[in-house]
């Protein structure tokens, strides 16, 4: 028997510059003004920092361990909302920085990955430590949820849904406003060629370098292609619901995924 849908919540809003604590505030006022009986809460690419690439000693600074403020802050809403939370945020493991996703359920399991494919293009890769492993898919109210950050998008061999072992795939990002379209494009690639459900959650505004981010750039795509939902004017907060049953009923009724090449991906 197939589960109940899963309610979604993107939070596209915009980033202090290296300000903790003011976008941790910030994301609080947010999630008190969640819709009842959301399932998941899904926040942009290093929510509480920025994408800080130019400046190593600000980046060492705000780097946190999976024990710090920022994820003690996610673990008691996850409880006190009962929702799971995804983002990425500016982790250190030693004396290595890591852009680090994190997926965080209500009961207290937690689930880290360390973003893959680092955007040397912007300095990324001369700040952060380079991700070893595949990003996890982690089982949540009955569908399969594969986290992915930003760059990680632009290579769908790392994106592919092998035998259907995914339903949603979430792309956390800071996401320029100049390669929107391509944004787009690629979030509705991953959806039809992977026969899922696509949460793409992108920042909004300026940040301290003058790069803008846009506005109404995150976006709910569905396994057809079709966008169910995306920003309506000033609400940060874009939902939908994601049917485990019509995903289903659409991978029997035309199963591509059947004659999908069989391949080993290399890390």
């Amino acid at each position: 028997m197939l589960s109940r849908n899963l309610k979604v919540a993107l939070i596209e809003d915009g980033i202090a510059w290296g300000d903790k604590q003011a976008n941790l505030e910030q994301f609080k006022r947010n999630f008190a003004r969640l819709p009842q009986d959301t399932d998941l809460v899904i926040l942009p690419e290093l929510f509480t920092t920025g994408f800080i690439t130019g400046d190593k000693d600000l980046a060492l600074n705000l780097a946190e361990r999976n024990s710090g403020e920022t994820m003690q802050l996610m673990h008691r809403l996850a409880d006190k909302y009962k929702v799971a939370i995804c983002g990425s945020f500016l982790a250190s493991t030693a004396t290595q920085l890591y852009n680090r996703a994190f997926f965080i359920e209500p009961n207290g399991d937690d689930t880290f990955y360390d973003k893959r494919h680092l955007f040397a293009f912007g300095g990324e890769d001369k700040v952060y430590n380079k991700g070893v492993t595949n990003s996890p898919i982690i089982r949540y109210r009955g569908m399969n949820i594969k986290l992915m950050v930003c760059y990680d998008l632009r290579f769908p061999v790392f994106c592919r849904n092998v035998g259907n072992e995914y339903d949603v795939l979430v792309v956390v990002a800071n996401w320029p406003k100049s390669r929107g379209h391509v944004w787009k494009t690629l979030l509705t690639a991953r959806a039809m060629e992977n026969e899922c459900y696509v949460c793409g959650v992108n920042r909004s505004g300026v940040d301290e370098s003058g790069l803008d981010y846009g506005s109404s750039s995150s976006f709910i795509i569905d396994f057809k292609g079709k966008e169910i939902a995306g920003r309506a004017g000033d609400n940060p907060i874009i939902t939908a619901e994601l049917s485990p049953s019509l995903l289903s009923q659409f991978r029997e009724k035309f199963p591509v995924w059947r004659d999908a090449d069989q391949f080993t991906l290399k890390i």
